[in-house]
């Protein structure tokens, strides 16, 4: 609950409606408001939007606080971006300020400090994270992140540091510029930002950092000016930012905001995500040694703690995107208690129980995809997006990658596909989802929309759902489909991907809701209970008006007090049932004795039911759990006995049935048994469970001469049940019988996938059978080649530099691209052909995002120069016409014509004289005037010398490979011999007599004459023989 009020010890200007918050005189914005909240976030009202935090306590008689308590000071940025701004827009910063937690009673000051009105030298906005500390002098000291005005550096922020009497201010520049910057008090290449400051008996230490680096500083006690050297901390897993430091009872702890991104971290599994985390050491200079996570990741992407004791008590604030109206960049400041493990050595930091507590939504709706479990066909997914996006019901209007399912990476497959599964049967009718995309249709690069895609459902195997409306693929709202309603335990979106005929888009999916088919109603029978018993069965009986059958839904139930089922007796319970929207249900509870056993004699009946991604042919394609379900004919609890395999029995109850995990590839066997209240023992219960969670693997090789693919699978659990290939982006998808032959002379790229019996299907691969370039070549050659490079960013794609695209505005992955954190002076791009070829020329069109000489983003190269590799070295082209570095134009070169198989353009990275800009282009060009090469007719040459007493010979064997018969012709200095018509795969034999004991090495000439497409043509081959003395 908040209410806001006038009055007080200060005057109040009610200030909270969001139209009356945009920038005002700083007296006026300065003015504090009074309000009461004792629920997270402090202020949530949307009214003002706070981030940041930097807690501090001010005690009672302390400069500034006059009221005879400690005070809590949370200082903040301000949050001002508009609800689909995706920027960090922040002018100022402000305080809540607090005696009591719990009370809720805060003041607060939503304007004490912008930027440009403190700091002569600083630009106005980027107010980022900053914090207030009482200095050795008993003064208040701000130490905050600006855009330093004058700055020549890439990255102009720099922290500056203000002081003032009171924690409320005025404040003053302290130092008269930044202490810290790109430029002192050491050159350096960081993020400068989110500073945090510790005063430990009179000695003062600044950190500060970002993107995984973090520095630390000791200053002197005017609070100021540098105390030896900067140094990197080390030893903070997962380190990002916003770094926060103090101290309790001797040692030092550091939190942090965490991201080590991946499927399996403690932290979180996406990159824009981070975890509170944290490390000790015995001293403020280190060593740190990492000791775990606190806080997962909150509904904003940014997380930032600040932890202090107060009052008794330790609290960490943070921040989140809960308030009303709130996003990534409209964060909410939240505070809450932290608790301590001084059973270990050094005390830990307990996980920090959140407040308050989140609370299942169970609105009636049609929706059922939030209940379902996701797989998707792109596991691991990559680290930027986010599969629990797909079914968590929110939509925002300006997503960030963990907002959304997706599936970009360097190589997009055909088709991707995600699925929902339930543990028990579900009606469905329709479906609601919400695609994104930063490119269009037909490109074949970035994410788009799909090209097509469809629903199905589980019956066995995949079906597609009966008449759907239809299929929309448009990115501005929800695409909605309805069919024919299907009983399923699985649907899936099965997505073909976008393509410009040679590469696919990505797919993102925001959200995928899955519609229930509705009922005319829903009326509970009576439920059942024992005393004392408050959990209420899960499930309710639904018929359904399209088929008439009935099944078992999932049901929400509001909360039944102990007192409720103190005795036995009835009463009256209201719930929701899922994917049913006509409204909450009424059920009759009764609740009865668990004694009253007296002529009960008939034992409970055992049910056993699996849920888990069901495959083909009774296989499982996950973990499965089983529920075992225990039903007396008394409608009391039982005690329920199970066993997995040889394991030993385990028991649970009282209860109404219990789950057992069945992991693990291969086939398992459940058995179970329950007794009820009477001692009547069921006759055990038995499942055969059957798992593959491992998709086939299968592999391509290409027969480069032959020009075909063969592709073999294995799969280790269920067995492979079959393969399939595409010819080509957007190919048809037939049965693969044997080897797949190039239908012409373009090149080819071949897809496959396999598929076990349990239904996995294994993520299409390529393997891709190079062009015939065997005749003449002339143009731009480079589409024939295989791009590689010396380094490629993750978002960017050699690829691009050979897909024959020029875009005005290129999207990422349209571009091959350098960035990253380490930037060498020298990068290189190379194509490989098949064959050498002879090149005149070649062009390349550069792209950058940052003037010359920044050192920082990327710029056009200062210099570059092609070089042919000339079978032992890398060699400079002769005569090179010149070479631009224009990003707006190709770059065209001509040099002395050169034959090769490789060609490589090495590029001289711009600078700033301390660190270099990256390098991209968006196409590389290479011209050539070749004349082809010869049809030849293939036939293998052995030439050896033997003795035949003490005479040598020459003997020769010329073995034809051609696919029809060939003249031979043998020529050696001992004679000519000729044989025609040797069949193919057979050879001709002939030995020449040297009519002498001792021979010289020499050399042969056999000369094969064949039709080749129609034509006679004769090659002409050389062999060597060996030196001979016989006798």
């Amino acid at each position: 609950m908040t209410t806001i009020r006038r009055g007080g010890p200060f005057a109040v200007v009610v200030a909270v409606a969001a139209g009356l918050l945009g920038p005002a005189a700083p007296a006026a914005a300065a003015d504090p408001v009074t309000f009461t909240n004792t629920e997270n976030p402090i202020l949530g009202d949307g009214s003002y939007y706070s981030a940041d935090p930097a807690p501090l306590v001010v005690p009672a008689g302390a400069p500034g606080n006059d009221t005879g308590a400690d005070q809590l000071y949370v200082y903040t940025g301000h949050d001002e971006a508009g609800p689909t701004r995706n920027d960090f827009i922040m002018n100022e910063w402000g305080a809540f300020v607090t005696s009591g937690v719990d009370a809720g009673e805060w003041t607060h000051h939503p304007s004490l400090m912008r930027p440009e009105q403190v700091f002569g030298w600083a630009t106005p906005g980027r107010a980022y994270a900053g914090q207030v500390v009482r200095g050795v002098d008993g003064r208040y000291y701000w130490y905050v992140p600006v855009n330093e005005a004058a700055s020549p550096a890439s990255d102009k922020f720099g922290i500056g540091v203000a002081v003032s009497d009171t924690p409320t201010g005025p404040w003053t520049d302290h130092a008269g510029a930044p202490i810290i910057s790109q430029r002192v008090p050491t050159a350096n290449t960081i993020h400068n930002i989110d500073p945090t400051v510790l005063v430990d008996d009179g000695r003062v230490y600044v950190y500060w950092g970002s993107f995984g680096n973090l520095r630390m500083l000791e200053l002197a006690p005017d609070m100021k000016t540098p105390i030896g050297s900067v140094r990197t901390v080390t030893g903070l897993t997962g380190f990002f930012e916003a770094a926060w430091i103090f101290e309790r009872n001797g040692t030092y702890y550091l939190v942090y905001a965490g991201n080590n991104a991946g499927p399996t971290s403690p932290c979180t599994p996406a990159n824009y995500h981070a975890c509170i985390a944290y490390g000790t050491a015995t001293s403020p200079e280190g060593p740190w040694t990492y000791r775990g996570t606190i806080l997962p990741p909150v509904s904003s992407t940014t997380s930032h703690p600040g932890i202090v004791e107060f009052d008794g008590e330790w609290w960490l604030a943070y921040h989140t995107a809960d308030a009303v109206g709130g996003n990534h960049f409209r964060r909410s400041v939240a505070i809450d208690r932290v608790e301590w493990d001084d059973t270990q050595s050094p005390p830990r930091i307990e996980p920090v129980v959140t407040t308050p507590p989140k609370v299942e939504d169970v609105t009636p709706r049609a929706n059922v995809a939030q209940e379902a479990t996701v797989t998707v066909s792109n596991t691991p997914v990559p680290t930027q997006y986010w599969v629990k996006a797909l079914n968590d019901e929110i939509v925002r209007p300006n997503p960030l990658p963990p907002d959304m399912w997706g599936t970009w990476t360097g190589n997009n497959p055909p088709q991707q596909w995600v699925q929902y599964t339930w543990d028990r049967p579900m009606r469905l009718a329709g479906s609601q989802i919400e695609f994104w995309n930063d490119q269009p249709q037909g490109t074949g690069v970035g994410v788009a929309a799909p090209a097509a895609w469809r629903i199905q459902y589980w019956d066995g195997a995949w079906r597609d759902v009966p008449n759907p409306s239809g299929y929309g693929t448009a990115t501005n709202g929800f695409q909605d489909t309805t069919f024919d309603p299907v009983t399923t335990t699985q649907v899936r979106a099965v997505f073909d991907a976008s393509t410009n005929g040679s590469t696919y888009s990505a797919v993102a999916v925001e959200e995928w809701k899955v519609l229930a088919e509705q009922p005319a109603s829903v009326a509970p029978p009576s439920l059942v209970v024992e005393v004392d018993e408050t959990e209420l069965p899960g499930t309710v009986p639904v018929t359904f008006p399209s088929s008439g059958e009935t099944l078992r839904i999932p049901a929400f139930w509001d909360a039944l007090s102990p007192s409720d089922v103190a005795s036995p007796g009835t009463l009256t319970v209201e719930g929701s049932v899922l994917g049913y929207a006509g409204g909450r249900v009424t059920a009759e509870v009764t609740v009865i004795d668990p004694g009253d056993t007296e002529g009960d004699v008939t034992p409970p009946v055992v049910t056993l039911t699996p849920s888990g991604s069901a495959g083909s042919a009774g296989w499982f394609r996950s973990d499965v759990r089983v529920r075992i379900d225990g039903a007396d004919d008394r409608g009391g609890r039982v005690s329920i006995e199970s066993a997995v395999d040889d394991g030993a029995p385990v028991t649970a109850g009282p209860v109404r049935y219990t789950d057992v995990a069945v992991t693990g590839d291969g086939e398992h066997t459940v058995v179970a048994r329950a007794t009820d209240r009477a001692g009547n023992t069921s006759d055990d219960a038995s499942l055969a469970v059957r798992i593959d969670r491992a998709a086939p693997v299968s592999a391509g090789v290409v027969d480069e001469a032959a020009r075909m693919v063969t592709v073999t699978a294995a799969d280790a659990t269920s067995g492979v049940a079959g393969i399939e290939y595409a010819l080509g982006a957007g190919g048809a998808w037939q049965p693969y019988t044997g080897p797949v032959a190039a239908p012409d002379a373009q090149r080819h790229q071949v897809f496959f996938r396999a598929t076990d019996a349990a239904g996995n299907v294994e993520t299409a691969k390529s393997a891709v059978i190079a062009a015939d370039i065997s005749g003449p070549l002339t143009g731009n050659v480079a589409p024939l080649g295989s791009a590689t490079a010396s380094y490629t960013a993750g978002w960017n794609a050699v690829t691009a530099l050979n897909d024959g695209l020029d875009p005005a505005s290129p999207s990422q992955a349209q571009l091959w691209g350098t960035w990253s954190g380490t930037r060498p002076a020298s990068q290189w791009i190379q194509y490989t052909w098949s064959r050498p070829i002879r090149l005149t020329g070649a062009e390349i069109k550069f792209w950058r995002d940052q003037p010359p000489a920044t050192g920082d983003g990327v710029a056009a190269p200062d210099s570059w120069v092609l070089q042919y590799w000339d079978g032992a070295a890398w060699i400079d082209v002769a005569d090179p016409s010149g070479y631009g570095t224009s990003t707006t134009a190709f770059n065209t070169v001509t040099f002395a014509p050169v034959t090769t198989d490789r060609l490589r353009a090495t590029l001289a990275a711009n600078g700033n004289g301390t660190t270099f800009s990256a390098v991209a282009a968006t196409e590389w060009r290479v011209f050539a005037d070749d004349p082809g090469v010869a049809p030849e007719v293939p036939v293998t040459v052995e030439a050896e010398t033997r003795c035949i007493g003490r005479n040598a010979f020459v003997a020769v064997r010329v073995t034809n490979d051609h696919a029809a018969p060939v003249d031979v012709r043998i020529e050696t200095p001992y004679g000519t011999r000729t044989v025609d018509d040797v069949a193919p795969g057979r050879a001709a034999y002939q030995s020449f007599a040297t009519r002498a004991a001792e021979v010289a090495a020499g050399e042969l000439t056999v000369q094969a004459t064949g039709t080749v497409d129609g034509e006679e043509v004769t090659t002409e081959v050389t062999a060597e023989y060996d030196a001979a003395t016989c006798g």
